[in-house]
């Protein structure tokens, strides 16, 4: 068949223009997820209590921090509070949390425990580059340059 059947060009983009609108739509929910949530968290000072060290698919290191702080409202919590990155900290550490104000156990450091930002920034410059590449394919790819 030509270009435009099964496993043709117009197959292709489509892939590549679907693909990428679905990496720029993932980028968005995650950002606007994540300013929301900061938004409406409550920031308390808190403590790390505890840190585990996970070994994930790729072979590199999440270093997940468990914390204790206390609510506005005088309860205390301890849960996990999100991958802490490279930071130094050790148990004892003093941290700033933010936690929801309806579920105070949904708590992350503050800083970069909070992945939601700038895993949406890439998924979205993903995104924007497959659809620039999609672009440059119909400009200048097998049809274009016809």
């Amino acid at each position: 068949m030509g270009p435009q059947g099964p496993g043709g060009f117009v197959d292709e983009t489509s892939f590549l223009a679907a693909f990428g609108a679905c990496l720029i739509l993932a980028g968005v929910v995650l950002l606007v997820r994540s300013r929301l949530f900061r938004a409406r968290a409550v920031r308390v000072s808190g403590r790390i209590t505890k840190l585990d060290v996970i070994v994930v698919e790729n072979g590199a290191n999440v270093r997940e921090a468990t914390v204790e702080f206390t609510t506005e409202d005088g309860r205390e919590i301890t849960t996990k509070g999100g991958d802490i990155g490279s930071r130094r900290l050790r148990a004892g550490s003093p941290v700033k949390v933010l936690y929801h104000p309806g579920k105070p156990t949904v708590a992350y450091v503050e800083g970069i425990s909070m992945r939601g930002g700038w895993v949406g920034g890439v998924l979205i410059g993903f995104g924007v580059c497959n659809l620039l590449a999609l672009v440059l394919i119909l400009l200048f790819g097998p049809e274009g340059a016809m």
